[in-house]
């Protein structure tokens, strides 16, 4: 419908046309995220591959506890203690353990139970504190599985391939969208 409001024509359809160009710019955003997403993915995933590969699993806790979160525009990926229970050494898995520091005996305690089946908890206990003691004399040896997940798959054209696929998504659906708008537009007869 023409509209002559204030000496211009505005044809019908082009506010919907205006404002799917002003949603680009955020579905392009959406779009990337998505991306980045799929790569903090991809890395959760070979971390875990990683965990196994070098025997670090025994009780399944930090291997459960990777996540990807998106906060605003910002993508945090990492292995997180969501749980407040034995999932919070990550960097020491991944780092080793300076020797000083006694580690927690209940949590080495829990680990004890699991790795070495045991029925008796009080047996799980000795075992805890006699390995805390250990690793405060000795520390303990890496056991890198975070980075080396990260740098798999952030180098080369890993990392922008999957934005740009997600991005050609949306730019696909938007110029579709927009085509059809503008020949909505186009065959709407113009009166004044």
């Amino acid at each position: 419908m023409a509209d002559q409001r204030n000496g211009y024509i505005e044809l019908e359809g082009l506010d919907q046309l205006k404002r799917n160009l002003e949603q680009a710019d955020k579905s392009v955003v959406e779009a990337t995220m998505k991306g980045l997403s799929k790569v903090g993915m991809k890395i959760i995933a070979d971390a875990q591959k990683n965990l196994r590969q070098n025997t670090s699993v025994v009780t399944g806790l930090l291997r459960a506890s990777g996540h990807v979160m998106r906060e605003g525009l910002n993508l945090v990926i990492g292995f997180f203690d969501t749980t407040n229970r034995n999932a919070g050494y990550a960097l020491y898995v991944e780092f080793g353990r300076r020797a000083g520091k006694m580690p927690p005996p209940d949590e080495l305690a829990a680990w004890a139970y699991k790795k070495y089946h045991l029925k008796d908890w009080r047996v799980a206990r000795a075992m805890g504190c006699a390995y805390a003691k250990r690793i405060a004399r000795e520390g303990t040896q890496p056991h890198a599985f975070f980075v080396p997940a990260i740098n798999k798959n952030t180098k080369g054209a890993n990392v922008g391939t999957l934005i740009t696929e997600e991005v050609a998504k949306i730019l696909r659906n938007n110029t579709a969208r927009m085509a059809m708008q503008a020949r909505e537009i186009r065959n709407t007869p113009v009166t004044r």
